[in-house]
């Protein structure tokens, strides 16, 4: 598929800076982990390990290597072959920034329990503009979800928020 203007992906984002950041923000999510406990920190870990490790394909396979070709083409990271065949305007993903940011802004002060099926479901109803049904249900099956992994199979207190934690933030 040939590029034009309407459908070439931006210069920054076919740069090399987007895997660079994400590779900064990895590694720091790793240090950061190792200053909590054994089991605090295997989550994080987990998710920081595997994501630095996808964000270096991501790095590597943005140059025009032909003996990276095939490693593009099984990652899917050639911008010829994208998911979205338009570039979204700026204002569509700094709302996707607010709705990251105000998610995290919920769990710090009403705890991750609460704010991650509300955030699911105001997500689905107000950006999705799913059927109340639907974003109910999504948003029950992702609370079950989280209480069974983390407060039942392993038995892992999550954080309550500053509101309900007499610790506040330094229980986070």
């Amino acid at each position: 598929m040939a590029f034009d203007d309407n459908n070439r992906p931006p210069r920054l984002v076919r740069s090399i800076a987007a895997p660079l950041v994400l590779i900064a923000l990895w590694v720091a999510v790793i240090v950061w982990a190792w200053g909590y406990n054994a089991t605090a920190r295997q989550v994080p870990l987990l998710v920081g390990g595997t994501m630095l490790v996808l964000s270096l394909i991501d790095f590597i396979t943005r140059f025009d290597v032909p003996r990276l070709r095939l490693l593009r083409d099984f990652w899917g990271a050639d911008f010829r072959h994208r998911e979205m065949q338009h570039n979204p305007p700026v204002v569509a993903e700094l709302l996707q920034a607010a709705w990251m940011i105000g998610c995290v802004a919920a769990m710090l002060s009403i705890g991750i329990l609460p704010a991650v099926p509300i955030f699911v479901f105001c997500y689905m109803t107000l950006h999705g503009r799913r059927r109340l049904v639907e974003a109910a249900a999504a948003a029950a099956i992702v609370f079950g979800f989280v209480y069974l992994v983390f407060e039942v199979l392993l038995e892992y207190r999550l954080y309550r928020g500053v509101l309900f934690d007499p610790r506040g933030f330094t229980a986070w």
